[in-house]
This record gives structure tokens, sequence and C-alpha cells, in this order.
């Protein structure tokens, strides 16, 4: 089984008077054995934005907030239906910002970006998650809600998305060079003591506009203007998700690193400054290289997953208990790439890359294999992090 990210997100949603005030993903209400005392960060707060009412409607919210920020970029109808290109320059642009870390410089494209949210923007988001906690799904045709994902996780759309977090988005979007029209809701995920994601990619396609005959992952690419191919299509991607950004809000005690059981030779710039970066496997000192991915569990990300799920199910619920096994590459000195930055941090990867050096801006770009990553349990504490997936046209 493919095993995606978050499978929808409910902007396409028709708006509901009696569920407008909290953003709908594609996951349930069911909670995890041990875990329903931490679905969410913290109770909601009458003052909290999500829960204010019109003060001339009692029980009716206000009309919902647009879905960009009063910056976004202008684009032209062309542009927002598979015309916009993908350019080298913005392949590179993430590296350049004056807090880059470089992490894995190709297969995958990997940057860490220090102090991209200010400590009120992290409680913001926090507070705005609040009480829209559901069980997080995958894309597939079969069951969405599976053992290889047990986190929770909330949709900052609707009411949700704020003028802050619209503030957010748009940083993001200038951070990548991609127009903030084509990217989802931002989703932030909470995983607390014994639940994580097994590897997995962020794009469902095999290759450009191809689903496999999958069902999900056609709707999936369709909601990009997919699986077509181009202007007037899903433009570079075919409808998938080119780019994912991750945004560290709460660091756990223990465990819950985000891993890359595929990266290959890397280089780390000013590796002794930057905290909370496991670089498993060998590393040398600041820029040198660093061994590939290998050892026990080397082969397919697909192996990877069946093991995972395999140890999950021997225990159940998937809360850890004293003696399950942390996957292959989520144990100490693993080969795989780890990251635990501390709050604030912005982390950067691509899922579709430049198709080899005869690739020209607006060809279509291939989807990477290598950016296979995934959440590693959480051993001790609770993790919160934010995520914006970003595809190639005006995403619905």
């Amino acid at each position: 089984m493919r095993l995606q990210a978050a499978r929808t997100d409910p902007d396409r949603l028709p708006a509901n008077p009696q569920t407008a005030g909290t953003p709908v993903s594609a996951g349930g209400t069911a909670q995890l054995a041990g875990a329903k005392e931490q679905a969410g960060p913290r109770p909601a707060q009458a003052g909290d934005a999500s829960t204010q009412a019109s003060p001339t409607a009692p029980g009716v919210l206000p009309p919902e907030p647009p879905r960009l920020s009063d910056q976004a970029e202008h684009l032209s109808d062309a542009e927002l239906h598979g015309g916009w290109k993908l350019t080298w320059e913005m392949f590179d642009r993430a590296t350049k910002h004056p807090n880059a870390t470089v992490v894995s410089w190709s297969s995958p494209r990997v940057v860490l970006i220090r102090d991209f949210l200010a400590p009120d923007e992290i409680e913001h988001m926090v507070q705005q998650a609040t009480g829209g906690f559901e069980r997080s799904e995958v894309v597939t045709d079969g069951e969405k809600k599976d053992s290889a994902r047990t986190s929770f996780g909330s949709w900052l759309s609707g009411h949700k998305r704020s003028v802050k977090v619209r503030e957010i988005q748009y940083r993001i979007h200038q951070l990548v060079g991609i127009p903030e029209a084509f990217g989802e809701s931002l989703y932030v995920l909470q995983y607390a003591q014994g639940q994580k994601y097994d590897v997995h990619n962020d794009h469902c396609a095999q290759g450009p506009g191809d689903y496999a005959g999958q069902a999900s992952c056609r709707e999936f690419l369709e909601r990009a203007g997919g699986p077509g191919c181009g202007p007037g299509h899903g433009g570079v991607t075919c409808g998938d998700r080119l780019a994912t950004v991750i945004l560290y809000l709460r660091s756990p005690v223990k465990g819950g690193t985000t891993v890359f059981p595929h990266a290959r030779s890397y280089r780390v710039p000013k590796l002794e400054s930057q905290p909370g970066i496991s670089l498993q496997g060998g590393a040398q000192q600041a820029g040198g290289q660093l061994g590939t991915a290998g050892g026990k569990g080397t082969g397919s990300g697909d192996a990877a997953v069946a093991q995972s799920r395999r140890r999950l199910r021997q225990h159940g619920s998937g809360v850890l208990s004293d003696d399950l096994e942390v996957p292959w590459y989520c144990a100490e000195g693993a080969s795989a790439l780890q990251v635990a930055p501390p709050p604030g941090t912005a982390v950067v990867f691509w899922d579709y890359v430049p198709a080899g050096p005869e690739w020209q801006p607006g060809d279509v770009a291939q989807p990477d294999p290598a950016s296979l990553h995934g959440g590693c349990p959480v051993l001790e504490g609770t993790k919160l992090i934010a995520t914006r997936w970003i595809r190639a046209a005006e995403f619905h």
C-alpha cells in the first residue's frame, strides 16, 4: 500500500452552519487507547478566535476569511491552471535564506530554516488548532485510518485561518517561491507518546500523472488540475504535491524525529552551530561527507513500512510498550538522516524535482522517491508540527 500524508484538505467541502467553525479533515473522531487525554494541546478558551460567534447572530459564525493573504501573488488564469513554471532558481531559493542549513543537497533536497516562526506565532497556531484534532488518515482505496499513521491532526482552514495564519502561509510561499494559491491549508499534527507515521511519500503518483489505477490517487491529483500534465491541467506535477514545508511547534522530550531513510550523500555546513540535527551513520565534521543510507533495513520503502506495521500489530494500539523496537531508520546510530530541530524551525523538502540535466523551466518534473520520510515514534512528551503541502497549480 502506498502511504500518503493527510488525505484531504476540507476547503473543498460545502459550508455547513453547524460545523463551519471546526476544520473537517478526512479523519474521524476515534481516539487511540491511552491517548484520549492528549488529543488537543489545551482546552479551547472562550477568547479563541475559533470559538467566537457573530455578535449579531448568536450561534452563527461570520463569513469565512479568505484562503489567501492580502500579499498573495496575483496570477493569470493560465498560470493558475497549469501554466506556472518551476525554475532552477525556485528549486534553490530556500537554500539562500540567511537562516538556512542544507542537510541534504539532493535525493532528497532538505533545508532547515532556523527561527522561521516567532514564539507568538507558534502559540497562535497551537491555539487555532485546539478543538479540531481528529485521527489522521492516509491516501488509499482501502481503510483511511491506518495503523501506519497514528497521529491526530487539525486543519487551519475556515475560521481557523486567521490573519496571522495567512501571514505565515505567505512567508512559507515566499521562502520557496511557489504561489500561495497552490498550497493546501496548514495542517497541525499532534503526536502523543507512542504515536508515529511510518515512512511514506507525500506525492501519490508513481510517475507524472500515473495514479496506478487508484481512484483515491486520481481524486488527489484532480484537486490541482491533474492527472493531466502541463498548461490547462495540473502543471509540472500533473496535480501532485511539489514541495512540503514542516513547521515545528513543540518538541518531544525523546523520540519523534523526522527521518529520511533514503537520504544519500550530503554536506552539512556549520554543523556544530546547528542544534537539533541528528546526523546518524558516521557523520564527519562540518562540511564533511556523510555516509549513504544502508546497513540493516537497506531496501525499498515498502519493506520498511511493512516491518514497522508488523511490529505495531504485535502490540495493538500503537502506544509503545517497553519491549517494542522502533523501526531501523529511527534507531540511534542508524544511517538515515534524522531531523529534530527546535520549535520555530521550518524544514523544506521537494516531492518532485527537475528531471535530469536536460530539464528546462516549465517541463514536467519527476517525483523523487528519495523524499520518502516518516515521523519516528514519540518516546516521551508530545510533538506538534504544522505542515503545508504545495502543488504546482491552483489547489481546490
